[in-house]
């Protein structure tokens, strides 16, 4: 019997070979019996950040309107029995449908190793455990403007997701505690460029939920052309106050150090958010608040100053959530040093399957 190359197609020839009862065919390793699935969040929105534009003479000139913004995504999760307490897994996943497309593998995408008793270990690109808290629940409502900085240059105090990152998750201890650690390159290869992370969170009761994270990074591209060390802290509260009414306030710092010869040496924020959620049946009204303000060289600047207020107001039909968000950003312009009041107005909906 011809020998085949492990492809599709390969496989699939000696699996009916040997439904066939042929003694010579045979398959290296078991059947492909994991368990796949595939899943999705529908998510788009129309927007109108309010947001000013100026010429580069530093002239006001017509404000951007109304636009889309797509954050639908697919993904793809597998897993597989190893032994009676191992299990792999894996995971593919697509996002932000930009003018270009989507590309699969920008989001979380990894693969891993899990037990019930012991935990999760993964391994490719994830979320920061930090930043798993940062984003999501304190930044609800486009309080990320202000509390979720970490994409705006000159404030890149901690990363969001890790292409080269392993990360372990703990099992739930006691019905209270878990905690997850994370660590690999930082910005680069290079031996000297590193990141560790991790959090914690704890029920003590169950109606009040603690979390508490830090991120180290040495190396780290922290702003055009500058290079340095960015250490930053988290702590985090939400009481569950009846069935359908929470409070959520968090609070974190970080701190910028250069290692390279730049305009400035150091540079720091703290920032907070506060927030408010009450469910009524279908419907959901959210209020937040969030201000971030930072010093450069213990100096302050009010570069780093903003401030966001926000509310939604949403209804689930079915599942299909459909919501009104209104924030107001203040803050400064970064090219000329103006200060900004921007209204902006979100109509949106999001479901997943």
């Amino acid at each position: 019997m011809s020998h085949f190359k492990k492809t599709l197609l390969g496989a699939a020839i000696a699996a009916t070979t040997m439904a066939a009862g042929s003694a010579n065919a045979y398959m290296l390793g078991d059947p492909n019996d994991a368990n796949v699935e595939v899943y999705g969040v529908v998510s788009i929105s129309a927007v109108d950040y309010g947001a000013k534009k100026f010429d580069d003479q530093g002239n006001e000139v017509t404000a951007d309107g109304m636009v889309f913004e797509n954050e639908s995504r697919v993904g793809f999760r597998a897993a597989k029995t190893m032994t009676d307490d191992v299990e792999a897994f894996m995971q593919i996943e697509s996002g932000w449908v930009l003018d270009d497309g989507a590309k699969l593998g920008n989001r979380d995408t990894f693969v891993g190793f899990r037990g019930e008793d012991w935990g999760s270990v993964r391994f490719g690109r994830m979320l920061t455990p930090m930043y798993e808290l940062v984003d999501w629940p304190y930044s609800a409502s486009n309080l990320g403007e202000t509390f979720d900085r970490g994409w705006r240059a000159g404030e890149r105090f901690n990363f969001d997701r890790k292409s080269q990152m392993g990360r372990y998750d703990s099992p739930m201890f006691g019905d209270m505690v878990k905690f997850s650690l994370a660590a690999g390159n930082g910005s680069s290869n290079e031996k000297d460029s590193d990141f560790y992370g991790g959090s914690v969170s704890v029920t003590p009761h169950e109606k009040i939920t603690l979390h508490a994270a830090f991120e180290t990074a040495d190396q780290t591209d922290f702003d055009d052309n500058i290079t340095g060390d960015t250490s930053a802290y988290f702590g985090g509260v939400e009481f569950r106050l009846t069935d359908n009414w929470n409070v959520l306030g968090a609070y974190k710092s970080a701190d910028f150090e250069a290692t390279d010869t730049t305009s400035y040496k150091e540079r720091e924020i703290t920032a907070y958010s506060l927030q408010t959620n009450y469910y009524m049946g279908d419907m959901n009204f959210r209020l937040g608040y969030a201000d971030q303000q930072g010093d450069t060289d213990n100096l302050s600047d009010d570069g780093l100053d903003f401030t966001t207020i926000s509310g939604e107001l949403g209804y689930s039909f079915n599942s299909v959530y459909t919501f009104l968000r209104l924030a107001q950003h203040s803050g400064y312009y970064s090219h000329n040093g103006e200060e900004y009041d921007n209204f902006m107005v979100r109509i949106g909906t999001e479901w997943t399957f």
